[in-house]
């Protein structure tokens, strides 16, 4: 597949079906995560995948409870589309039914360049999102997570640095369209 293909085609999915991704697709997704570029080496990211059954629950009684912190900034954003409100909140309560979710967190709590780190793990978290595409799996980057980070560290990364998102894993029967780019992104100077 042509990387721009990958770039300007993948969409956020929320909602899967129950076909299951492979062992060998998985590896090679997170793989091309630990590939990606860090600064000065760092490679401060650390992935957990959530695949049993057990881990999934667990992650969806934790999600559940980020609601409430979601839905004040959703109701912010979304006044006039009340819709996407609640489909967003139904998305998060359930992580669609994925049955593989990938929780990123930094390796360590204390980076000299934080900011560094971050930017480098997002780097990791493109990589994974492009090559699950690549691979005809769907996915959506969450930040909803964040407004449970401290529980979901506690569960599932405990002696590891910040939350800094979530990525749903899987097959959908739904093809999203894309959503009008903003204008005044960008300046050449």
């Amino acid at each position: 597949m042509d990387l721009k293909e990958a770039i300007y085609n993948r969409r956020s999915v929320r909602k899967y079906n129950d076909k299951d991704i492979s062992d060998s697709d998985i590896k090679e997704i997170i793989d091309a995560g630990l590939w990606a570029p860090s600064a000065v080496n760092l490679q401060p990211w650390y992935f957990v995948v959530c695949r049993s059954e057990n881990s999934i629950k667990k992650l969806n009684e934790i999600m559940g409870g980020s609601i409430f912190g979601l839905k004040k900034v959703l109701d912010n954003r979304f006044k006039a589309n009340p819709e996407v409100i609640d489909e967003t909140v139904n998305f998060v309560k359930s992580m669609g039914g994925a049955k593989t979710i990938i929780l990123t967190f930094l390796q360590r709590e204390d980076y000299d360049e934080y900011t560094a780190a971050v930017e480098s793990a997002a780097a990791a978290m493109q990589n994974i999102v492009l090559t699950a595409y690549s691979k005809g799996i769907s996915s959506c980057w969450l930040t909803a997570p964040l407004h449970v980070e401290e529980e979901l560290r506690a569960e599932f990364a405990p002696k590891k640095g910040r939350l800094l998102a979530a990525i749903t894993l899987g097959y959908s029967d739904l093809k999203p369209r894309a959503p009008k780019r903003k204008d005044g992104r960008f300046v050449i100077i």
